[in-house]
């Protein structure tokens, strides 16, 4: 006998011990992995809840509360319309109020300026014109306080299509009468910086013109009061802020912008129709892709991704509402609505502008020419 009685004891006590060890160690082993699977599961779950209440709380954030939309011009006029007609519509797709405030001055800047500078909670957004920012911004014109590349851009309402009047009766009724003419044409604008004036220099440049540009009208009105009475020949401006003024029959457009004509304007030419030289041509190419930017919807530096989001969804809605398509017709104001990332790629392509031809663009903000 190899074991006494007693060694058998011990021996079965090992066995014993060992035995429980292991299943203690295998009670354990699945414990720790039962526990990183639930753990595992819990994160997911987490993580699921959390973007279900991101996507929850831009709508909760914004459910009966009130957005200030900054319009940088005078009750009444285009810009105006265009942003109470969009008020609603707003409304409707973020649950909240939106009040329309009009924030005049500086050639529409001071709007965009307080824009600009206003808190980054997505309560305060507004309308702008595009080209003025972008030709402000470019020139580096004193008062300007934004940086066109941090705003937090929504989307675009509207382009602009531009037309050149002039006094039905008068001297000038075809764009050759102009091209032509051995007097001096004198056109109206707005103040320096402003599209109306921009417009007037840069195309006199592009083609040629024997022109003055006289400035210093308000946005609108006067500039056309002005041509009624014979104190200026011609204006540039936006064809939806024209066009009454045309259809009174005091006016006529004998030249519109873009690569296409207007459905509204078929027998006018374009700019590019009687623009005969390449450096014309390129002038022209970059003035059309200011015009592009249009009419932009943004909001200040800084709105949280998710509140930018839901603002960007909601404006994409409302552009596409069938109601607001409706109203926007009957008040003969179109609409063409781009995407916040179109915004920034026209913006992008014009700002790599050829220098020589960004300098005829920083002369004419200026004033130099």
């Amino acid at each position: 006998m190899l074991f006494g009685r007693g060694s058998k004891k011990i021996v079965i006590l090992l066995i014993c011990v060992f035995s429980l060890t292991l299943a203690i160690s295998g009670c354990g082993s699945d414990d720790t992995a039962t526990s990183e699977e639930t753990e595992t599961t819990e994160a997911t779950e987490e993580t699921e809840t959390t973007e279900a209440v991101e996507v929850e709380s831009a709508a909760d954030f914004y459910d009966g509360k009130t957005i200030e939309f900054i319009c940088p011009y005078p009750p009444g006029k285009g810009y105006d319309q265009y942003s109470r007609l969009l008020a609603p519509y707003l409304e409707k797709y973020t649950g909240a109020t939106v009040v329309v405030r009009n924030v005049e001055g500086g050639g529409g800047m001071r709007g965009v300026n307080e824009l600009y500078r206003a808190p980054a909670d997505g309560l305060v957004i507004g309308i702008q014109n595009g080209m003025a920012s972008v030709t402000n911004a470019l020139a580096g014109i004193e008062g300007v306080v934004y940086e066109l590349d941090k705003f937090s851009w929504i989307g675009r309402v509207t382009t602009n299509p531009r037309v050149f009047i002039t006094k039905v009766g008068g001297p000038y009724g075809t764009i050759e009468d102009v091209i032509n003419s051995q007097d001096t044409v004198r056109i109206g604008a707005t103040g320096l910086g402003g599209s109306t004036y921009v417009d007037a220099v840069v195309v006199t440049e592009a083609l040629g013109l024997k022109a003055e540009v006289i400035h210093g009208y308000d946005s609108s009105g006067p500039v056309e009061q002005a041509i009624a009475r014979g104190d200026v020949d011609a204006m540039w401006g936006s064809w939806s802020s024209r066009r009454d003024f045309v259809e009174a029959g005091e006016a006529q457009v004998i030249l519109q912008s873009g690569e296409e004509r207007l459905s509204d304007l078929p027998d006018v030419p374009t700019w590019f129709d009687v623009a005969d030289t390449p450096r014309a041509k390129e002038i022209l190419t970059v003035q059309e892709g200011l015009h592009a930017v249009g009419r932009p919807v943004a909001g200040p530096p800084g709105i949280p991704p998710e509140r930018l989001q839901f603002l960007r969804e909601a404006f994409k809605n409302a552009m596409e509402d069938p109601d607001l398509i409706a109203d926007a017709e009957e008040a003969q104001r179109p609409l063409n609505y781009a995407s916040a990332e179109k915004i920034e790629e026209i913006a992008v392509g014009v700002s790599q502008t050829k220098p020589d031809i960004e300098e005829i663009f920083v002369k004419a903000i200026k004033g130099d020419i």
